[in-house]
Parts: C-alpha cells; structure tokens; sequence
C-alpha cells in the first residue's frame, strides 16, 4: 500500500488524527548538519498515514537553518509513501492580497538559504528539473479541498514562495526586496520540495501565512494567529480532507515529469554507501531509465 506523508509541525501535531499515537524512530544513515544524527521520529496511522514533525521532537528538536531535510525525505520514502503534503507557517509579503489565516498554495518556489539540495551527493546524478516546482496534482487536492469548508479567509491558488536561511526573520530591506519577486516568505520549503522530487516523491505545500513579515513576532500576534488556526475545525479539519483525497492519489501515481530525462543512472549501485539511498537510487533507475 503506498502511504501518505505529512511533515509539519503545529496544525498536525495537535490533530485529533494523530493524538496519543505511538512516536517511532526511523534510522536514515544521513548525517547532514553538525548536530544531525540521522534519526527520524514518526507516527503511522493504521491507514497508512505517516506524520514527520520537521524539526524532531522536544527532546531533539532543529531549527530551521538545522532541520534534518534529507533525513525526513528519506524516512518518508522508505516507510512506503508516494505523495508528500508540508505545511508551513509563513509571513505574508503582500497584506492586500494575501490576509493573515489564509491559504496559500505555491506553484513556484526561490530558494535563498544555500543549503544543500543534492540527494544523493555520489554515485547516482540527478538533475532534477523543477518545473513545476511543486506536484500540480496535489496543488489540486489542496486547493480544492479549501474550498469546500470555511477553514481559511482566502484561498489563495498559487504564488512563489521564497526560503530564507533562518533562523532569523528578515530585515526591512530584505522584506522589501523580497517583496517585488515573491508572495510569501518561510524557511522550510528548500531544501525539502527539491529533495522530495529526487527521491521521486510527489509533493505540495500548504502554506498559512501567520504575521506580515515586518511583524513577525513569536511573542506577539504570530502565536495567537496560529493558536486559531490549530484549533480543530480549522487546519486539522482540512488536513483530514486532503488526507482522504491524496490516499486515493497515493495509489495511482504517474511519474515525475521533472524526472525524465534527467537521471544519469549508475552502473553498480552499491557504490551507494546508504542503504536507503541505494534503494531509492535502483528505484529511480527501473522507473525512469528504462
């Protein structure tokens, strides 16, 4: 059964659907970052619904600038799924356009944090072509999804979604940089959608823009508005909903356009130290090389 993925944190973590389950660790083998120990913490639902909190848990816990992106994709790989939903917390660039509490679903992203987003690193090539940047059948679902309940004051259907380094918020003058190519601005999307696509992963992003930018505040308004939208008929609401859409997306899944062509395959897999990298590498191999 192919599963779905979530990886996220506050929104799906207090969701009635992932309440008092059993935390799992899932050892990757991937050791990126100075603190990085590779080791993954999950919840599996009994209908194959797997929840990756981001940034660990309390006891092990990364910022953004150190989350452990590689090790969450993978893990996320080999536990069965196809299709990856994130979720991030973002600041709005545009305050007419784009309310506080609403949706927005990325169609493209900018990726300014300078982090690593090869998956592999040896052996096996991957020129991953991010266009789309974002998978257009689970863009659907969650746009979709949106509008048919009264989670959020405006859907937003697509925008650009540009990644900064963390683990500070911007300067004014990078907000208002940012502001003429971007929508909305967050830390978490990159390296993650990249990794995603070469672990031949279909993947999305809710994205729920929680302050301003100029006034992002985790003291202030920032927490109130993502308090409201974590309460349960609002993002776990609608998490439920693109859940059941995207298990029946999970069972059928096409190919990555931003994939074919675009593998140079490796003559001996097992140049791939990682098990798990090595899996997906031959993978990747039977479906796109053939």
């Amino acid at each position: 059964m192919e599963k779905v993925a979530l990886i996220g944190g506050s929104g799906i973590s207090d969701s009635p659907g992932f309440k008092d389950l059993e935390w799992k660790q899932f050892g990757t083998g991937i050791y990126r970052g100075p603190n990085a120990d590779g080791i993954v913490y999950y919840q599996e639902r009994s209908d194959g619904v797997v929840f990756i909190p981001r940034h660990g848990v309390s006891e092990r816990r990364y910022g953004p600038a150190q989350t452990q992106y590689a090790a969450n994709i993978v893990a996320a790989k080999m536990l069965g799924a196809s299709v990856v939903i994130a979720t991030s917390a973002v600041g709005s660039l545009h305050r007419d356009r784009i309310p506080l509490e609403s949706l927005v679903v990325p169609d493209d992203f900018n990726d300014e944090t300078g982090r690593d987003d090869n998956l592999f690193g040896f052996g096996m090539v991957v020129h991953a072509n991010p266009r789309p940047a974002f998978s257009p059948e689970l863009r659907h679902i969650l746009i979709e999804e949106a509008k048919k309940g009264r989670y959020f004051r405006k859907v937003v259907e697509q925008g650009t979604y540009i990644c900064i380094p963390g683990d500070r918020f911007g300067t004014t003058a990078e907000g208002k940089k940012r502001a003429k190519y971007a929508h909305i601005v967050g830390m978490t999307a990159c390296p993650e959608a990249a990794l995603a696509i070469q672990a031949g992963l279909h993947y999305a992003v809710a994205a729920f823009p929680v302050d301003y930018d100029l006034d992002a505040n985790h003291e202030g308004q920032t927490l109130q508005v993502m308090g409201r939208l974590s309460q349960p008929n609002r993002v776990p609401a609608y998490i439920e909903r693109v859940i059941e859409r995207a298990k029946i997306f999970a069972a059928d899944t096409p190919l990555l356009p931003q994939l074919k062509g675009n593998i140079i395959p490796i003559k001996n897999v097992h140049q791939i130290e990682n098990e798990n990298l090595r899996a997906i590498a031959q993978e990747l191999m039977e479906k796109y090389c053939q």
